[in-house]
């Protein structure tokens, strides 16, 4: 929502910012209104609108953003103005980029993918669809990260480095050699423990 607001004081895009949430017992939430999707979805207001999904949790992002596009709802982009991302660097639907991070030369950030606060995104990197890099993550240049993937606050990864899909990095991991996919993976250097069977972060 903070990144919402200053997005829009600066960029004017949106004549209102606001939650779509069908859990939360409330009409407003940090000082703007709580809508429900069957609400909008009621009133036919898909063209018009613009959704930035707000979770960490990779596999929720999936979920949510399915639900949204079978709704015909379309998903924005989201940069806060405190972050540099290169001209040459390409940007998806659905990204949620926070403030002061920087994004590269030739990097790409897929669809609904997020990149969280302070956080560095070297040349060449690729971040794959609905994957979460934490804040203060770094990434080398030329590494790509699968899809459905998170990576966990301050963790490191050397250049050119392959992390696979639906994987964990920790938090204040160094990643030095390829990581496959479905696993979590911890330490310095970064080791495979297990398999990631739930595909859950946040228990």
């Amino acid at each position: 929502m903070d990144v919402a607001f200053r997005a829009n004081s600066s960029l004017s895009r949106w004549t209102s910012v606001e939650f779509v949430d069908d859990i939360f017992d409330g009409d407003s939430r940090y000082g703007a209104p709580v809508r429900r999707l069957d609400e909008l979805n009621k009133q036919n207001e898909s063209e018009d609108r613009e959704f930035v999904i707000a979770t960490g949790e990779p596999s929720a992002r999936r979920k949510i953003a399915n639900t949204l596009m079978s709704c015909k709802f379309k998903l924005g982009r989201l940069i806060d103005p405190t972050s540099i991302i290169s001209s040459s660097a390409t940007t998806s639907d659905g990204i949620l980029v926070a403030p002061f991070c920087s994004v590269s030369t030739n990097a790409v950030l897929a669809q609904n993918s997020c990149i969280n606060t302070m956080s560095v995104v070297g040349h060449d990197v690729v971040v794959g669809s609905n994957s979460v890099i934490s804040s203060m993550v770094n990434l080398g240049g030329g590494c790509t990260v699968g899809e459905d993937t998170y990576i966990g606050m301050g963790a490191l990864v050397k250049e050119r480095i392959k992390i696979g899909s639906n994987s964990i990095i920790g938090m204040g991991s160094v990643v030095y050699d390829d990581i496959p996919n479905g696993v979590i993976a911890l330490g310095n250097p970064a080791r495979v423990v297990r398999e990631n069977r739930d595909k859950k972060i946040f228990k």
